[in-house]
């Protein structure tokens, strides 16, 4: 499903009427239409409800007056608040305004905060409350008597009324989820053709609430035309994504991972890399360590095979480790590195040895990633094999020299400059997590719940993708794939015990879970 910024919605409504395919009039007819569909399907009959439609001068005011239209036809008790100068409503929204007067349901003037309390106290209690005020166009701090409404809907919205906003929530940046001072928090938006980034993206995603996409006729043609690079993951998607096991596969042919990594006090991300990649399908996953972490790993593991390898005094991974870990890559299928790898000095430098030379496919994390720190260029060199890198935003803060907080604020095309400089799958985790292509694509991941915030989770994830990869998957639906499967995982477990107490652990042993969900949605069509 394509994610859209502002300026993409835009191309696609002009194109649509440029082309013939549909006009202004009818496109704004299906938004409002559509937004009364979904409130339906939602809270149900409509019949008697109050509603309050708070409009703007623009398009997005013009969306409110059909729908209030709408909901009148609905039976609705219905309303209606225009806010600004009733001079600067143009063209559709013009006609739309006409409308309602044909209709005789009364549209009364806003130009004043006591103008605004006098309609809202026109009832005792709204049940709907529809925020049409600013559409996904709108910038900054919503000002005057417009403020004065976003501030009107926060305080129905605490006394009980539901609030639908229409396309976007007021106060909320379509393209970034940045939020304005005070802003809209709605129950339901419902937005046109396809999501804006700014629903997926937080703080904004907050203040959505639930989000219903409405179908108003956009031309095929200009949205193929839009070749927009950003996507949003979704089951099907991802279902069509799934491997398919030949029914006379093995362990090997079932996808070999070797899994490079642990040290005194991080065995444990070591072995929920490894558990993770079994848990998501792969046959045969190898675990390379240091000797004297040997018998704490074979207690933690079971299917999982583990290697000896050399070590240093700390107990981390010896330089001398490098010609063994490589000759165990060639076989495998694909290689994670890095869970509890640790910061020692001389397993760090090993890590940029067996990446410069390991030829087989590689999914880089953790330590794996912080190796390369003060080489930074060198993650830029042609690789010898396909790469995913999985950074969280420290991670990625200190790799690229930006700020935590401007990588926050940008995560979607942050995700892509560093994929394309890199060439690599970049794995940006977080909320939401971004899977960034080298060719500049992206797709933003929807699942996933505040209780995975738990150490070890980010080792889960690198086994799943690791996993994936071994199975036959190409590193970006892999990534993609890997990320929507754990976010699921995480969302199964928070819905069977509670985000509270969540461990990584839990949703490694939900993979299998999640992936029956995926096969489920691909049989079901």
């Amino acid at each position: 499903m394509l994610l859209l910024t502002a300026h993409e919605m835009r191309l696609l409504d002009r194109a649509t009427i440029e082309s013939g395919h549909a006009s202004g009039v009818a496109l704004m007819e299906r938004a409002g239409a559509g937004t009364v569909d979904a409130m339906e399907r939602r809270y149900g009959s409509l019949l008697a409800l109050r509603v309050l439609v708070l409009c703007g001068s623009g398009n997005n005011g013009g969306d409110g007056f059909v729908i209030a239209r709408q909901l009148r036809a609905c039976g609705a008790d219905v309303s209606v608040g225009l806010l600004g100068d009733p001079g600067r409503v143009r063209d559709e929204a013009l006609a739309n305004l006409a409308r309602l007067q044909q209709v005789e349901l009364p549209v009364t003037p806003i130009d004043s905060e006591s103008a605004l309390a006098a309609l809202v106290a026109g009832r005792d209690q709204w049940d709907f409350a529809v925020d049409a005020l600013l559409g996904t166009g709108a910038r900054g701090e919503p000002a005057g008597v417009i403020a004065a409404g976003v501030q009107a809907l926060r305080e129905l919205d605490e006394r009980g009324t539901r609030v639908i906003a229409v396309d976007l929530p007021t106060g909320v940046d379509a393209d970034s989820g940045a939020i304005a001072r005070r802003a809209v928090r709605a129950d339901l938006t419902v937005t046109f053709a396809a999501p804006k980034r700014g629903h997926y993206l937080y703080p904004g995603r907050a203040f959505v609430g639930a989000l219903e996409v409405v179908d108003i006729g956009i031309d095929p043609r200009a949205i193929a035309a839009t070749a927009t690079p950003v996507s949003l993951a979704t089951p099907s998607g991802m279902a069509a994504l799934l491997p398919m096991r030949d029914p006379r596969a093995h362990k090997k042919s079932a996808g070999h991972v070797l899994v490079i990594g642990g040290s005194a006090g991080l065995t444990g991300a070591l072995a929920l890399a490894a558990r993770a990649a079994m848990r998501s399908g792969a046959g045969y996953v190898q675990v390379a360590a240091p000797a004297s972490l040997h018998d704490i790993l074979e207690t933690k593991l079971t299917e999982e095979m583990t290697l000896r390898m050399p070590e240093n005094s700390g107990r981390s991974l010896a330089l001398a480790a490098l010609e063994p870990l490589l000759e165990a890559a060639a076989a495998a299928d694909v290689v994670a590195l890095g869970s509890g790898l640790s910061r020692n000095d001389e397993s760090l430098e090993l890590a940029r040895r067996f990446v410069a030379r390991c030829t087989r496919p590689l999914v880089l994390d953790a330590d794996g990633l912080n190796a390369f720190e003060s080489a930074r260029t060198a993650l830029g060199e042609r690789a010898a094999g396909p790469r995913v890198l999985t950074p969280h935003v420290g991670e990625m803060a200190r790799l690229t020299g930006r700020t935590a907080a401007e990588i926050e604020a940008n995560r979607i095309d942050l995700a892509r400059e560093w994929a394309e400089r890199w060439q690599s799958v970049v794995v940006l985790k977080g909320a939401p997590t971004v899977t960034a292509g080298p060719d500049g694509s992206a797709t933003v991941n929807p699942s996933g719940n505040p209780g995975m915030a738990t150490a070890g989770a980010g080792d889960v994830l690198t086994g799943v993708i690791a996993s994936l990869m071994a199975q036959g998957i190409a590193p970006e639906g892999a990534a993609c794939l890997g990320a929507f499967a754990h976010g699921m995982a995480g969302d199964i477990v928070a819905g069977t015990k509670g985000p509270m107490g969540l461990v990584a652990g839990d949703i490694a042993e939900a993979l299998p879970e999640a992936l029956l969900g995926l096969v489920r949605v691909r049989a079901s069509g």
